[in-house]
C-alpha cells in the first residue's frame, strides 16, 4: 500500500510541477507574442486609424475649461466600461470561489482514501487527476483577472484618445486652449464659470458615443 501511496503522490508532484511549467512558458511567452501582435498592428494600421491631430487656427484669445470628474461620472462610455469590467469580475470571482470549493472538497477526499489505505491505485490516481484539473481552470481564471486589467486599460487609453479627438473635431478653432479642471488633481485653482463649457462636452460626446455604439 506504501508504493501506490508513493505512487499517488508522485502523480500530483509531477501534475503540480506541470502546471507551474505551464503557467511559467506562458508567462515567457506572452510579452514576446504581444510584441509580435502590436508590430503587426503598426505595419496594417490604415490612414483612417491614425489619430486626429489639431491643426492651427488664427488666435481667437478665447480658453475654455472642462470638468474631468464630471466627464468622467457622466461619460455613457465611461459607465459602460465601469459596469462590463463589474460583470467579468464578478463572473470570474464567482468561479473562482466555486473552484476554491471544489478544490477543498477533492483534497479531503483523496486524503480521506489515501489515510484509509483502501482504494485502488486507479481511484488515488483518477482522484489526483481532478485536483490537478481544478488546479489547472482555477491558473486560467487568473489569466483572465489579468487579462481582465489589460483589456481596461486599452479601453481607457481608447477613451482619452476618443475625447482628444472629438474636442479637436467639436472646437473647430472656437478657443485657443480648452483647458482640463480634477478635484482630485487642481492643476487650476480657479476658473471663470462663463468658460465651463463640461456640461456641452458631455451631451455632445454621449450623442457621438451613441451613435459610434449603433454602428458596433
Amino acid at each position: 500500500m506504501n508504493k501506490i501511496i508513493i505512487g499517488v503522490n508522485a502523480l500530483l508532484i509531477a501534475a503540480v510541477g506541470f502546471l507551474f511549467y505551464k503557467v511559467n512558458t506562458l508567462s515567457g511567452s506572452a510579452p514576446e507574442k504581444q510584441e509580435i501582435v502590436e508590430e503587426a498592428k503598426k505595419e496594417n494600421k490604415s490612414e483612417k486609424d491614425k489619430p486626429l491631430e489639431a491643426v492651427g487656427n488664427a488666435p481667437t484669445g478665447k480658453i475654455a475649461f472642462v470638468n474631468i470628474d464630471i466627464l468622467n461620472e457622466k461619460s455613457l462610455e465611461v459607465i459602460d466600461l465601469i459596469a462590463e469590467s463589474k460583470r467579468r469580475k464578478t463572473s470570474i470571482e464567482a468561479s473562482v470561489e466555486n473552484l476554491s470549493m471544489q478544490y477543498q472538497k477533492k483534497v479531503e477526499e483523496f486524503q480521506m482514501s489515501q489515510k484509509a489505505g483502501i482504494a485502488p491505485q486507479s481511484e488515488l490516481e483518477a482522484k489526483a487527476r481532478e485536483i490537478q484539473s481544478i488546479e489547472k481552470e482555477a491558473q486560467n481564471k487568473q489569466i483572465q483577472m489579468d487579462n481582465l486589467s489589460i483589456d481596461i486599460g486599452e479601453k481607457n487609453a481608447t477613451f482619452q484618445k476618443n475625447v482628444k479627438e472629438f474636442l479637436i473635431k467639436w472646437n473647430n478653432g472656437k478657443y485657443d486652449y480648452i483647458l482640463s479642471y480634477s478635484d482630485a488633481v487642481p492643476t487650476m485653482l480657479l476658473g471663470n464659470a462663463t468658460l465651463d463649457i463640461t456640461n456641452q462636452i458631455v451631451d455632445e460626446f454621449n450623442a457621438e458615443y451613441k451613435a459610434r455604439k449603433g454602428k458596433k
